[in-house]
């Protein structure tokens, strides 16, 4: 077998796993900042040095794999190339949005379910 091929069996599930992973990440987010109490939120609270240094690293990693796929991408290079760029920069993106779930986690007050997903006559309601 080649390279390429047994990339595409052993890292193409894996990159889709990284994309369901960073939906998953988002929605929690989303559905956490709605139950978080801005007014009291305490911004210096959770936005520390090491929290600061890993989101400056991240989007670091994020953005040099992203506009290294995007030169090499003129260029004659093997597909694997693009694919390894691909993987890695959806990683960073993947512990970005998690460092941002673990810091907002605490902060919420109530650790419920969303209305949207156990009351469907809600959804259902013109406002």
């Amino acid at each position: 077998m080649s390279i390429e091929s047994d990339y595409y069996i052993f890292a193409e599930p894996f990159i889709l796993a990284l994309y369901l992973i960073f939906i998953f990440l988002s929605i929690q987010i989303w559905f956490l900042w709605k139950d978080i109490d801005k007014s009291e939120l305490n911004v210096k609270s959770f936005f520390t040095d090491s929290f600061f240094k890993r989101n400056c690293i991240y989007m670091y990693y994020f953005s040099v794999f992203f506009i290294s796929h995007g030169f090499f991408n003129g260029i004659t290079v093997p597909e694997l190339y693009f694919n390894v760029l691909r993987m890695l920069t959806l990683s960073g993106l993947v512990l970005f949005t998690y460092d941002w779930y673990s810091v907002l986690e605490p902060c919420a007050t109530r650790k419920s379910l969303p209305k949207e997903l156990v009351d469907f006559q809600f959804v259902s309601k013109k406002h």
